[in-house]
């Protein structure tokens, strides 16, 4: 619980070192962005340090590009 209230507040001191800087510059799309990989990171975050099991991304890329590399193979040899 501990590790899940530390990323949290890590976010959140992120986020207000970051914010008033972006909107005095008037860097609003930047805004948006920064703060929705903000709080991806954060939930990520959140997940692991409790545990949740999460997907590993290179599992999802063998999935969708493992069948173009074996049909390269099969050309290739």
């Amino acid at each position: 619980m501990w590790g899940a209230t530390v990323v949290l507040v890590t976010a959140i001191i992120i986020a207000w070192w970051e914010i008033p800087h972006l909107v005095h510059l008037g860097y609003y799309r930047e805004l948006v962005v920064f703060s929705l990989l903000l709080l991806l990171a954060a939930a990520a975050g959140v997940l692991k340090v409790l545990g949740v099991a999460m997907p590993n991304p290179g599992d999802w890329v063998l999935a969708v590009l493992g069948p173009f590399g074996e049909f390269l193979q099969r050309l290739f040899h």
